[in-house]
């Protein structure tokens, strides 16, 4: 009973669906837990309280009743998060209760707002990342709307944002141009931290030592020029080789266009990507292996070639192993211990390549 109900049946599988927040003992029991969790790690500022990453909150009437009074599911998690900081507040006075505002919780509840010690964590997962949120691109402006009005109800508003394409970590994803608009967007909404959450699992996504130092400068003055950061960075990581490196990044930002559009799960076979761009991108970097100073700096730029190599293979599976492209992917995947996507690990990635006829 302390699980929620999905279409009249109530589940308590492996995390796939929430708490029924309705029900008094699971305030009790997360009450309990999350103060005993403050107790022994009191160093931190804010605590977590906060549903699990997938959709189904509970449908049972007593839940379902709060969402009408509240709003929606918002209102459910507002509700109940709110009681959990009230409880806390006495013992841990200068500590707040973190919730998320995050898939079928990110649009603010009505009639209700957050205790002042609690944080709410805005996520932008369902946001084009071609344009900054401010650009008037269709598919930002439903989170615009709900960010302006979480940030005239929320004493402490946290964005949890998205740097990479969890489908395929290592192919090029040109979000650069969006990175430092993005921030100072979120700046400007009141936002008291930002998370960039990146490639997680292993090293080897793209442009990962660029995009790191990169978005570190941007949180420190989202204001800066972002291709003037990404010039110094690529002038002393790749030494001879930047030239030819930093002409790759520009062919990368060039597949941006007012009309393209895309989340943080886009495959091959995206518009974006073509044919031309992968020959393009093989110049390129061909060019700046032969420039690289030493060992070191064309192990970097073997890092970026990993992106076109990558793109090829998977969009010409056959081709690939034929034309020596796949043996070279390989070789770099399993030296660097890449994953290529979130749900894709590389032993399972390589298995199922190599069974394709």
């Amino acid at each position: 009973e302390y699980f929620g109900i999905k279409d009249g049946k109530r589940f308590a599988q492996g995390g796939e669906y929430q708490l029924c927040l309705s029900n008094p003992d699971v305030l009790r029991i997360c009450t309990e837990k999350l103060l005993k969790v403050m107790r022994e790690n009191p160093d931190f500022m804010v605590y977590s309280m906060e549903q699990l990453d997938n959709e189904n909150p509970c449908e049972c009437d007593a839940c379902q009743a709060l969402a009408k009074e509240y709003g929606g599911e918002s209102g459910v998690m507002v509700w109940f998060v709110n009681q959990v900081a009230d409880a806390v507040r006495d013992e841990f006075p200068d500590k707040f209760v973190g919730t998320f505002a995050y898939q079928y919780t990110r649009q603010p509840p009505k009639g209700i707002a957050p205790r002042n010690n609690v944080v709410i964590r805005l996520c932008s997962i369902e946001c084009c990342f071609a344009h900054p949120l401010t650009a008037g691109c269709p598919q930002n402006q439903a989170f615009m709307k709900d960010m302006e009005q979480w940030a005239e109800i929320a004493p402490h508003l946290f964005i949890w944002d998205y740097i990479v394409d969890y489908a395929q970590y290592i192919s090029p994803w040109p979000n650069f141009q969006v990175l430092g608009p993005n921030i100072e967007t979120f700046r400007q909404h009141k936002a008291i931290g930002i998370f960039e959450e990146a490639q997680y699992q292993s090293p080897g996504a793209e442009f990962e030592e660029l995009k790191s130092w990169v978005v570190t400068k941007l949180l420190w003055n989202p204001q800066q020029n972002t291709d003037s950061l990404v010039q110094v960075f690529v002038d002393a990581y790749y030494g001879k080789a930047a030239p030819k490196v930093m002409e790759y990044y520009r062919l990368c930002q060039s597949l941006v266009t007012p009309d393209v559009h895309y989340g943080i799960y886009i495959r091959e076979g995206h518009e974006i990507y073509t044919d031309d761009f992968i020959r393009k991108a093989f110049v390129l970097l061909n060019e700046a292996q032969q420039m690289a100073d030493d060992d070191e700096v064309r192990q970097r730029v073997d890092r970026v070639r990993m992106q076109p190599l990558y793109l090829h293979c998977v969009r010409h599976k056959v081709a690939s192993r034929q034309d020596g492209t796949w043996q070279e992917l390989k070789k770099l995947l399993l030296k660097y211990n890449a994953r290529p996507g979130e749900v894709r690990p590389l032993d399972k990635f390589i298995q199922e390549f190599e069974s394709v006829p």
